[in-house]
């Protein structure tokens, strides 16, 4: 019953558009331990607490921010600009020709005269036919470009934001902002852009032409712009909240392929795929129902159009036939009149797509800067320097830490390192001891007290500077799509071969990666899906002892490997650790009694500090831990 109930809230979730959130990073990988005590923000936020809906940018704002991008492209605009008139002059021509084709030609009984008429027909659509080939490839290179330019800026710009925001973020929203986001301001720029100045070129031309041949005629076509312009703002002010919607449905849509893939050893060991279909199907007819509302407010628009432009035309025949009639206007001037009626078919009803590509352009906008405007909570601080070459003394003093800025993980933490001591951080889950890593190399920065290395506090340095003598081994281990060589030279790009093999000799992973059939060029799929989780673990702490960091923090590196690999692990560690500075994180509390000290922590704050024998001496929380553990070692071997 309690999982058909669960089954029935996590349907509804992905019905209701709250999908589940998951960190920008892959699952299972995020620093920032002790998940339980953590608050994360709703989704949908930015890092600053408010939904990115609820923005005040305006629509106006958001386009002239979005021009600003073609700024580098200017003289690509000059020339197009350039080109639409002269587009605009050929589509203007013909009835101007149709024109004084009837009323001098025909009239005068002159043949010849035809045939200049057919020609400068056929130049007129020759020459715009060029220029509108020239025109589209022109901004399609340019919307190319520019997308090229904002999806990597995108890109690097995610790289630098800080875990906080990743905890407050769905993966599937981010890949949707990325990918198809662009997509939409790409066809912004290579069509909307063009055809929107085109046709406002030629919408003015004709009214310019018209004006010029008859006040009267002119003035009723001027009549119906006050229709199109109240069908136009009421189209996209229902419109426009419409494509936003169908954004969020579709970052939904593609989180849950995300997830479902990503988890699908859980999804298949607990035979969840009904749900997951369930979940995916409720998640696809939101996203289905709400394009489709879009597209029939969408669809008005044509018929809209062509009942106008029928109005017009019928007007403008019925009044000006009586005017030719009356012998208040020339026959070839009508016939020029309804040329440019007919002419105006396209432009007006361009326009309703233009407008419609306008509005998800400016919707895909804003959520693209709603990202581009997030700064990163960690960053270099005005005036940081280079952290120097240091002996590893690491200092906390009076830190406190919050994820919620309500409930306090840590608190009024204080403990010395000095260089070249290994210390131990044990405690029961929730404790803070996977968040009192992660400040050192400030993936979140303390809310009080500081943090200092060599005396040097490390908000003040850069963050390179300060991450590059730091290595961090996490309990979860996150390995690229690639080769085993290249994942242990991540940190260190340039290395040799002899240096990778000498991390992986003292990970004791060499002899396994060198029995596969293309040992260090073996592929290890996505995640490291090909390894175990020992071998990925070995893979994760050889790519860190290839950086040679003077500071080394292990988060339980040893938690997903047997007993033996355990010991042979153990022993090389101790080779690699002497003269660097050693925090370790231990849930089971054998992996640290040869530590120099220990750190037992609770609730949020240090209640005992001291050496094994100490501490056990003591009789405190750290002896109940270990008599706890003993108590479970021996009913595991007796269950044996």
């Amino acid at each position: 019953m309690k999982t058909t109930e669960f089954q029935r809230k996590k349907v509804k979730r992905a019905k209701t558009g709250r999908g589940r959130r998951n960190s920008g990073i892959a699952r299972g990988n995020q620093p920032g331990g002790d998940r339980g005590e953590r608050q994360k923000p709703g989704p949908g936020r930015l890092s600053g607490g408010q939904p990115e809906e609820q923005r005040p940018e305006r629509p106006l704002a958001t386009i002239r921010r979005l021009c600003g991008f073609l700024r580098p492209h200017l003289w690509i605009l000059v020339a197009v600009a350039f080109n639409i008139i002269l587009t605009a002059g050929a589509r203007l021509a013909p009835p101007w020709i149709t024109r004084y084709t009837v009323d001098l030609a025909i009239p005068a009984g002159r043949p010849e005269l035809l045939w200049y008429a057919g020609g400068a027909l056929v130049g007129a659509s020759l020459l715009e036919g060029v220029l509108v080939f020239l025109n589209r490839y022109a901004m399609e290179y340019m919307g190319q470009k520019v997308i090229f330019e904002l999806r990597g800026k995108l890109y690097e710009h995610l790289s630098r934001l800080s875990f906080s925001y990743y905890d407050s973020v769905r993966t599937g929203d981010i890949m949707a902002r990325i990918t198809s986001d662009t997509e939409v301001l790409r066809r912004f720029f290579g069509f909307a852009v063009i055809n929107l100045f085109s046709n406002l070129l030629v919408l003015a031309g004709v009214f310019l032409a018209m004006l010029f041949w008859d006040y009267r005629l002119a003035w009723l076509y001027l009549g119906l712009v006050p229709f199109m312009y109240h069908a136009m703002k009421n189209y996209a002010f229902k419109v426009r909240p419409l494509w936003r919607v169908v954004r969020r449905r579709l970052a939904g849509l593609t989180e849950a392929v995300r997830e479902t893939v990503a988890g699908i050893e859980t999804v298949k060991l607990f035979n969840g795929e009904a749900m997951e279909v369930e979940k995916f199907a409720a998640e696809n007819d939101g996203y289905y129902h709400s394009h489709l509302e879009a597209a029939r407010i969408s669809a008005v628009w044509m018929p809209y159009t062509s009942f106008l432009l029928g109005v017009g035309t019928a007007v403008v025949i019925w009044y000006g036939g009586r005017l030719v009639i009356r012998g208040g206007l020339s026959l070839g001037t009508l016939v020029g009149f309804t040329g440019y009626i007919a002419m105006l078919t396209r432009p007006i009803r361009q326009t309703g797509r233009i407008v419609d590509l306008v509005i998800r352009a400016v919707t895909s906008a804003e959520r693209i800067f709603a990202i581009l405007d997030t700064e990163p909570e960690i960053k270099d601080a005005p005036g940081a320097y280079e952290l120097p070459e240091v002996t590893g003394r690491v200092e906390y003093s009076g830190v406190e830490f919050s994820y919620d800025g309500k409930t306090r993980i840590l608190k009024g933490v204080s403990f010395t390192v000095e260089p070249g001591e290994v210390v131990a951080v044990v405690g029961p889950t929730g404790a803070g001891k996977s968040t009192l890593l992660h400040l050192l190399p400030r993936f979140y920065e303390p809310t009080a007290g500081k943090i200092t290395i060599d005396g040097h506090e490390i908000g003040e340095v850069t963050v390179k500077s300060l991450r590059s003598k730091i290595g961090l081994v996490l309990q979860d281990t996150f390995l690229f799509a690639a080769t085993i060589a290249e994942n242990i030279a991540f940190g260190k790009p340039g290395a040799t071969m002899e240096e990778i093999r000498w991390a992986a000799k003292i990970a004791q992973i060499d002899n396994f990666i060198e029995s596969l059939p293309d040992g260090y060029d073996t592929l290890v799929g996505e995640r490291g899906v090909l390894l175990s989780g020992g071998q990925k673990q070995r893979l994760a702490i050889a790519r860190v002892l290839l950086t040679d960091p003077r500071i080394l923090l292990l988060d339980e590196p040893t938690s997903s490997v047997d007993t033996e690999t355990e010991a042979r692990l153990r022993k090389a560690l101790a080779e690699v650790i002497k003269g660097r500075t050693v925090i370790v994180v231990a849930h089971r509390l054998w992996t640290v009694r040869s530590a120099d000290k220990i750190l037992v922590l609770q609730n949020g704050r240090i209640v005992e500090t001291g050496t094994h024998e100490e501490l056990l001496a003591r009789g405190g929380v750290y002896a109940g831990i270990n008599r706890t553990q003993l108590q479970t070692t021996r009913g595991l071997g007796e269950g044996r």
